[in-house]
């Protein structure tokens, strides 16, 4: 190990001599090299998709487009920065390591923090679609949901800013910002259930005929409570993924020692983990939103 390397801090020591280590570092390349393609693709086709098909130009799925741009980044990003610093580390070259290591820092911060908010942004919209259904329109528009987005991608860059600044800090305030937006998100989903039970249940009072002709007598509500799901399928796989390393910052944060070697092998596993809910995410569109998996059918034969 150089100069450059025994200069640099604690948390952030090469440990490439280790023969374990190097073997899984080459393992999570070759992962997140494919993975970082697949996520790409699929979330590019997801993108083109919404903004050329006039008919999903709604503020629900320009909410779905942000999310779909943020994965999309984090396949010609994140995941390729991450491969960088990876494979410097394998070749010991500390200079590049620590570079790429730091922007790697910045940009999943970052990413991860618009990726959380626009999730829980989704959950909110679709709330508010049930409780003001009538004025929905008039409340949410197209455009204030791209300042929606907007306003999450400012606090997302400030977030790595603050981050890459001062991190304990910052970490500590990342934990109580997540189970604030968190929070939010439990709510309005239980909301969501409690509307739509309280709904069926007044149109089974007054008109008590068989469930399912109850059901084909409420197509928006069905419809809502079908897109609700699939919203529960999208937010329980990115808790699924981000999970894992959320509850290790806050281990690494509560717990007391000398585990360095650990943290950085527990880091990059972790962050793989984390990414493959943006590979994933443009199957889970198509698989449980129609319009998107239809519209996309579409376009493809167009392009073929």
């Amino acid at each position: 190990m150089n100069s450059s390397c025994e200069r640099q801090p604690a948390p952030y020591i090469l440990i490439a001599s280790n023969i374990m280590f190097s073997q899984l570092v080459i393992f999570l390349c070759i992962v997140n090299s494919v993975t970082a393609l697949v996520s790409a693709t699929g979330n590019f086709l997801v993108v083109v998709t919404l903004w050329r098909t006039p008919s999903l130009h709604s503020p629900s799925f320009v909410l779905l487009s942000g999310l779909a741009v943020s994965d999309l980044a984090v396949g010609l990003i994140s995941q390729p920065i991450f491969v960088v610093f990876n494979s410097a580390d394998l070749y010991g070259n500390c200079d590049l390591f620590f570079v790429t290591f730091r922007i790697h820092d910045y940009f999943s911060t970052q990413l991860l923090s618009v990726t959380f908010f626009t999730v829980s942004a989704t959950v909110v919209d679709r709330l508010l679609a049930l409780k003001f259904h009538l004025r929905y329109r008039e409340l949410i528009t197209v455009g204030r949901a791209l300042y929606c987005l907007l306003f999450i991608w400012i606090t997302g860059i400030i977030f790595a800013i603050w981050m890459s600044i001062d991190r304990p800090t910052a970490e500590i305030g990342g934990i109580m910002l997540t189970v604030v937006v968190l929070s939010i998100t439990v709510i309005s989903y239980v909301k969501i259930f409690q509307i739509i039970r309280h709904h069926q249940n007044q149109i089974a009072n007054r008109f008590p005929v068989p469930q399912s002709d109850v059901q084909t007598s409420i197509p928006n509500i069905a419809r809502y409570r079908k897109s609700v799901r699939s919203l529960l399928y999208i937010a329980g796989f990115f808790c699924l993924s981000y999970s894992p390393w959320v509850f290790w910052v806050i281990a690494k944060n509560l717990v007391n020692g000398n585990h360095e070697e650990e943290n950085v092998l527990a880091m990059r596993i972790l962050f793989s983990v984390s990414y493959l809910n943006s590979c994933f995410n443009p199957f889970l569109y198509c698989w449980r939103i129609g319009e998107i998996r239809q519209a996309m059918k579409d376009q493809l034969k167009n392009v073929f």
